[in-house]
């Protein structure tokens, strides 16, 4: 709970928003106490975060829809798990970002609260701005909503690309990366002009970038780590294990090559946080891609070398395997179960003021017009204030986007049409139940860390390692959690017939 003094801060703050307010004309009830909203965002806080939150944003958010606002901040590595689930377990009253995975664990545990009989009349602007009813079906479990959508953006073939130095590419005479004799070109080419530049550098290596040059007809989505499916069959609900597919062998052999070639460095997986600062330095050539993480990373970029120019690639012929998309949210809120009925609105009211008009999402992304940032004639941001406030991704919305002025019209223009020609998830809208499969999954990303990662990473050779990691896998429950997805998911498929 907050102290007394700010309890009073808050009071004296409100009776002047009612003043204003009834000299406007505005119907606030006098006697209507603000609603204490705890939200909680991951990563690192800056010190103009910290200053804007608690003075510019928290005052604003009061004023609008008489929300007391406190943000509160936890690593990443307390997010869906650790101490986030600690505090929902504990009954604390916040909220915070979720994805489908942790949805399904939250509502089966009874962690997270039920936000289908408020959001219709509090959530407007979410349904005209973050792709209507579409979008919201993705957080219903049983018909009810436990999450709302945020954010807007093309995102086709998210973590499905490689996003690769685009600057170095021309230098070295080449125009495009369409194959993986391409891929190892470049980094053949780039490697003798600049010897201490790494190749693959944050997120390290992902199977699901060669997806498109896969030998393979099947355009594998992985429905989460250990169960795929086939994208171009979207009424089929077959799924199989992942990890004992001819497609995670061609992976692991293309791995191993890239890291014996240099391309993979060594540390990927001890030492993961070099790898980051690594790239974020413009000291890397290549990264996990998605459509808006162009504007992300080579914001950062440019900081360090002017030159940087980042570009996503997909390996491979999106014609036979389009780009999928998981629909136009960024991410979703949900909120923590122990928030009382009376106060749900004013939860479901913030997480939708955020997203409500360009002034807000300006607020939120850049801070205060004049003193974190100004616009150029054509809109465009130029920051005053380098302290990152919300995160850019987070509140990205294609509706109220405003772009960098580095940005060049081949990149707007390539942004705005990139869903053209992608096809939909297969699993939007499904939300798998871990209940039944929880202690075999549990084993299962024990097995995955221990012997499948130096695999994906190409650390060690399919050869090596596979025989030894099936069979942990097999012991770890791999058969029993493919059959109980596959059960899911057919129900699921059905459903929508």
């Amino acid at each position: 709970m907050r102290n007394k003094t700010k309890r009073m801060l808050v009071s004296g703050l409100a009776a002047a928003t009612l003043a204003a307010a009834m000299c406007c004309g505005t119907p606030v009830l006098a006697d209507e106490d603000p609603t204490e909203v705890t939200l909680i965002l991951y990563g690192e806080e800056s010190a103009r975060m910290s200053e804007f939150a608690a003075n510019e944003l928290h005052d604003r958010v009061l004023e609008e829809i008489n929300v007391d606002l406190e943000i509160q901040y936890l690593p990443w590595s307390e997010y869906a798990g650790g101490k986030t689930e600690l505090m929902l377990s504990s009954g604390e009253k916040f909220v915070t970002y979720t994805d489908t995975a942790f949805l399904s664990k939250c509502v089966a545990k009874g962690y997270y609260a039920d936000l289908t009989d408020v959001y219709e009349e509090n959530a407007q602007d979410l349904l005209a701005n973050c792709g209507g009813e579409e979008a919201f079906d993705t957080w219903r479990v049983d018909g009810r909503l436990y999450a709302l959508p945020f954010g807007n953006k093309p995102n086709a073939g998210e973590n499905y690309l490689l996003m690769a130095r685009e600057d170095i590419l021309k230098e070295v005479g080449m125009e495009d990366l369409k194959t993986i004799e391409d891929v190892e070109q470049f980094w053949t080419l780039a490697h003798e002009k600049y010897p201490n530049m790494l190749g693959l550098s944050r997120g390290g290596m992902n199977p699901m970038i060669l997806n498109g040059a896969f030998d393979s007809d099947r355009n594998v989505y992985r429905l989460n780590g250990f169960v795929a499916t086939d994208g171009n069959q979207p009424d089929s609900g077959d799924v199989w294990s992942f990890y004992e597919s001819d497609e995670y062998k061609q992976a692991c052999e293309i791995a191993h090559r890239w890291y014996e070639m240099g391309i993979i460095p060594s540390y990927v997986l001890s030492n993961g946080s070099q790898c980051d600062a690594e790239f974020y330095n413009a000291n890397a050539l290549f990264t996990i891609g998605a459509s808006y993480r162009v504007y992300e990373y080579q914001d950062i970029l440019i900081k360090a070398n002017p030159n940087a120019v980042m570009k996503n690639y997909y390996l491979g012929d999106a014609a036979t395997k389009p780009l999928m998309s998981r629909g136009a949210y960024s991410t979703a809120f949900a909120v923590s179960a122990n928030v009382e009925d009376d106060e749900l609105a004013g939860y479901v009211k913030l997480i939708n003021l955020f997203q409500s008009s360009q002034e807000w999402v300006d607020f939120l992304l850049y801070g205060v017009e004049g003193t974190d940032y100004t616009l150029s004639a054509d809109g465009q941001v130029e920051p005053i204030n380098t302290d990152v406030l919300v995160d850019t991704w987070l509140p990205d919305n294609i509706n109220f986007k405003r772009y960098p002025t580095w940005a060049t019209e081949e990149q707007i223009a390539t942004y705005e049409n990139w869903n053209e020609g992608c096809i939909p998830q297969k699993d939007i809208g499904f939300a798998f139940d871990l209940t039944p499969v929880s202690t075999e999954y549990a084993q299962l990303q024990a097995v995955e860390q221990e012997y499948f990662n130096p695999m994906t990473s190409g650390i060690i050779s399919y050869e090596e390692g596979y025989e030894d990691a099936v069979k942990k896998l097999k012991d770890a429950g791999i058969d029993t959690f493919v059959e109980e997805y596959q059960r899911q998911f057919t129900a699921f498929k059905e459903g929508q017939e």
